[in-house]
């Protein structure tokens, strides 16, 4: 098939079989823009975010390709650290995002290890600390000994403060990332870990009711495909207007205007049928010390393979303007 890109962003079209005559395919383009005086501006050419059809790896978190239709809802992806307020160290703090109906929670502590205390093992004070990277090795899981034998955190295995026996407590660290309302106060305590990304194995939205195991395969398929935890993600009429960003930079809150959840348009010509797709956005990925945020947008359509027929998809984006802004909603023509 023919792709045209009619658009300034990076877009690519991917194409497969899903029958001996039926074709899949899938439209992605991808905006980046810089967050400048309440507005978004779009970065055209170099230093726009290429459309990956590969799995890559951004700093240290491995994400699938986009190319892959099968994902659900919108992922919001954080990439960031809880900074203290003004730079002053401290030994805990609040980070939170919300957006629209996302609203993510964590406390955040300086390194602390399990110590020997008058009423059995306790944590030590927290160390004070400037910046905490918000990563899945932060957060509950790893792996602990059992009678010599090692057994991995069947959710976050890259985490901390796994123990499975008392004879090893003294002096293992703890987890910096908690979820507030289920703060670890016993060794023996085993919480959800209060990742930002998706870890390795199954995790279920904070206080979901158990899954039985006849359903449990069903309930993984329904995420399998996105790369962010249940917390963070949402469909895309339910983000709201702004995103905003507490505990991530010195200076207080961060607050972005949203992109629009509609994108493009692909116009797919099949022989002498023609039918019109419009993208949706699929993942928004935030880098709040850059003031960047990554707006990837798909659309999905399927056709019969016919010999002899020409097959064309053209991008493009009617009625779209330069610039985001939350309190406006002048647009230009293309």
């Amino acid at each position: 098939m023919k792709f045209t890109n009619s658009t300034p962003y990076p877009a690519r079209l991917a194409t497969g079989s899903s029958g001996q005559k039926e074709i899949i395919g899938i439209a992605v383009c991808k905006v980046t823009y810089l967050a400048q005086d309440g507005i978004l501006l779009p970065i055209i050419g170099e230093g726009a975010w290429p459309v990956f059809d590969k799995p890559y790896v951004f700093e240290g978190i491995p994400l699938s390709p986009e190319t892959d239709f099968r994902k659900k809802g919108t992922d919001l992806l954080i990439f960031g650290s809880a900074v203290a307020p003004g730079n002053t160290p401290v030994a805990s703090m609040q980070v939170s995002v919300a957006c629209g109906e996302i609203n993510q929670r964590t406390t955040v502590f300086g390194d602390r290890v399990w110590e020997t205390g008058p009423d059995g093992f306790r944590p030590t004070p927290p160390e004070p600390f400037v910046s905490m990277p918000l990563t899945n090795n932060r957060t509950f899981g790893g792996s602990a000994k059992l009678q010599n034998t090692e057994v991995v955190h069947a959710i976050n295995p890259e985490g901390r403060g796994f123990l499975l026996e008392k004879n090893r407590v003294e002096g293992t660290p703890l987890p910096n990332i908690e979820d507030p309302d289920h703060l670890i106060t016993r060794w023996e305590d085993t919480p959800r870990p209060a990742c930002w990304f998706k870890p390795a194995g199954f995790i279920q939205a904070k206080n979901a009711p158990e899954i039985s195991p006849e359903t449990l395969p069903l309930t993984m398929m329904q995420s399998l495909f996105n790369q962010s935890v249940p917390e963070l993600i949402t469909a895309p009429e339910k983000l709201g207007k702004t995103l905003r960003l507490s505990g991530f930079s010195k200076d207080g809150d961060i607050t972005f205007p949203m992109p629009e959840i509609g994108g493009p348009i692909v116009d797919v010509r099949v022989g002498k049928a023609e039918e019109h797709f419009p993208t949706t956005l699929s993942t928004l990925i935030v880098l709040p010390r850059e003031k960047v945020m990554i707006a990837t947008y798909t659309a999905l359509f399927r056709y019969l393979m016919r010999s002899f027929e020409k097959r064309s998809a053209r991008l493009h984006w009617p009625g779209y303007r330069q610039t985001q802004r939350a309190d406006t909603k002048e647009k230009t023509d293309d």
